[in-house]
Formats: structure tokens, sequence, C-alpha cells
């Protein structure tokens, strides 16, 4: 079964535009908040009804809307008509595995990404799409869970002295943007710092669990490979993008943009190497040792060869055999096998070979 596709079955024969939640549902209901704000105020709104936007929306002011939880069809489908939106939008945001992306429309511009949160504690990167549509005058933003790495944005919206509250939604898109590809770096410095711990260790010892961690470490940067190039894509479109949404101010941020995306997928080349590295020093030492054990054997077999053969020949039926008339040769006889086998096992031990 391919790994990096999800079941879709669900859609196979439906119409295109057909609004069914694919994905895992990760809130028990959905909740929208919105923050309405200008160059002189700032209105937080929490736990808003579809009912209560339409008043949020106004000439003179910037309205952002966060909808958390997409697994309701209805509430996105709402949404689509209260915004224009096309039902193929509605389609991808829906769809919780969609390559990253960006699209324009006649009256908004779309942003379909993989937003990263590192849970140190268990050595884990979960992913979240969120995808962002953002207008003339508000700006749309779905996510599957609350919690996310916008709060700095909320935060400098909030200050009056901050410029971001002077721009319009294509500014804020781009703020957001850069947030999550921010976070793209500190969740791709944790696993570099991890793959440089790796490597410290295996210049002291190498154990068997080392190769699991490796290719654990591989797994989870050929990931974060798949999640940061479509970004530096879309930053790409949206430099290039003729839509009048996008003002000639927000150009150089947008290019910024691009340096920090660029950064990200650089930085997981160089520790995708890295890690290729500790693989080649790995299996080198693994060889090594193999060599090391071969030798030992190998000496142990060239001694004991020939008093093998000398014992074959005369099979020690000689006349005179002294050990036959006493007691206790039988017993010292099994004694010193079992003696020889236990120094053996004890050695092969040491020399960590079992």
């Amino acid at each position: 079964m391919a790994k990096f596709l999800k079941h879709e079955g669900k859609n196979i024969g439906t119409a295109p535009g057909s609004l069914i939640f694919v994905g895992h549902k990760k809130t028990e209901k959905v909740s929208i908040h919105a923050m309405q704000y200008n160059h002189g105020k700032c209105d937080i709104h929490t736990d808003l009804d579809l009912s209560d936007l339409s008043a949020l929306l106004t000439i003179d002011s910037l309205t952002w809307i966060d909808i958390i939880g997409l697994h309701d069809t209805e509430v996105v489908g709402t949404l689509g008509d209260q915004f224009n939106m096309h039902p193929l939008l509605l389609e991808d945001i829906l769809n919780t595995d969609q390559r990253p992306k960006y699209e324009e429309f006649e009256d908004h511009n779309t942003f379909i990404l993989k937003m990263l949160s590192t849970d140190a504690k268990k050595g884990i990167v979960q992913t979240e799409q969120v995808s962002i549509v953002a207008g003339k005058n508000y700006l749309l933003c779905f996510q599957e869970v609350e919690g996310d790495v916008l709060e700095n944005i909320r935060q400098r919206i909030i200050k009056k002295t901050t410029k971001i509250r002077e721009r319009g939604a294509d500014y804020l898109a781009f703020a957001i943007l850069d947030a999550i590809v921010d976070n793209y770096i500190v969740s791709i410095e944790y696993f570099g710092n991890e793959i440089e711990n790796l490597e410290a260790e295996l210049l002291l010892e190498i154990d068997k669990e080392h190769l699991q961690k490796i290719n654990s470490f591989k797994k989870e940067l050929n990931a974060l490979r798949r999640t940061v190039r479509p970004v530096l894509e879309i930053a790409f479109q949206y430099e290039k993008s003729e839509t009048k949404l996008l003002h000639p101010k927000t150009m150089p941020f947008i290019k910024d943009l691009q340096d920090h995306t660029i950064q990200a997928a650089e930085a997981i080349e160089i520790y995708k190497e890295l890690l290729n590295d500790i693989l080649s020093i790995y299996h080198n030492t693994m060889s090594q040792r193999l060599n090391d054990t071969i030798r030992v054997l190998t000496i142990f077999s060239v001694i004991f060869i020939p008093l093998s053969f000398l014992s074959g020949v005369y099979g020690t039926n000689f006349q005179y055999f002294p050990e036959l008339g006493y007691k206790y040769s039988y017993p010292i006889f099994w004694a010193l096998l079992i003696s020889i086998a236990s120094l053996m096992l004890y050695f092969f031990y040491r020399k960590k070979w079992l």
C-alpha cells in the first residue's frame, strides 16, 4: 500500500467540487474567531456564528477570520457561498492531503500549505493543513485544530504602533506564510540537533538502535522536504502574480519569504547529506567490526585445525592412556568442555559479537 497517499475511495465517481472531507477529525466542533482592525482600532471576536460574519466585513477595516475544524462540510460550503469561493477550491480545503499550492481567483487569492509544530518531549513533528483565502478586506484561515504558530502576528495586530495595522490582506497573507516558513526552520533545526547528537554518539560507540534512528530521521526529513519544496513554488508564483490584490509595497517581503524558504530547503538537503554520511560511518564501522571478528575466529581456526587433524589421524588410540584408569576422568572431561564453551561465550559477549 502506498505510504504517501491517503485513501480517497469515497471521492471516486463523485462530481468535481463535491464537498467531502478527507482526513481525520481533530476537533469536536467547528469554531470561528475573528480580528477586525484598521489603523485606529482592533476588535477581537470569539465563538462566532456564520450569520455574524457579514457584519464584520466593512470597507474601512480588515477582517481576519479563523475557522478551526474542517470536518463540517456544511460550514465550509456556507462560507464558500458567502465569500464566492469556487467549489474546486472548497474541495481542496477539505482534502487535508492536498499538495501545497497557490491559486488566483477574481476577488481573492488562495494558499494551501502545511503548518508544522514540534513536540520536543515526544520527539515528533506534527503536521496540519492550513488554507488561506485573502480578499480585498478580509482573510480566511482554515485550520484543522486549535493552536498554531501565528500568535505573534495576532500580538502585532493588537499593538497600535505596528505597521501591519496599516497594510492590507496581501501583507497579512505574507505574514502568515512567513510565520509558517520560519517554523519550518525551527522544526528542521530540531531534527538537525538530533542528527548531530547521533553523529557524536556514533563516534563513541555504535549500536543497532542507531540504524533505526537513522532510518527514522531519513523518513522525517523526506516528509519535511515534501512540505517545504512546494511552498517555494508558492512564493515564486505569488511574486510573479499580476493580481490586483497584491500591492507593490508587499513585493519586497515576498522576496524575503523566498529567501527563508530557500534557506529551509537547503537546510533539509544539508541534513540529508549528513545522514547519508552518518549511515556510511555506521556501515563502515560495522564492516570493520565484522572483519575484526572474522580475524579473531580465523586465528582460533588456524590454531585448532592442525590439532584437530592430528587427533583425527591418530584418534588418540594409544596403548598407554593414563586418563582411562583415573576414576574422575569422565566428570573432569565434561567440566573441561563446559568451561571452554563458557569462556568462549563470555569472550564473544565482551566483544559484543553476541
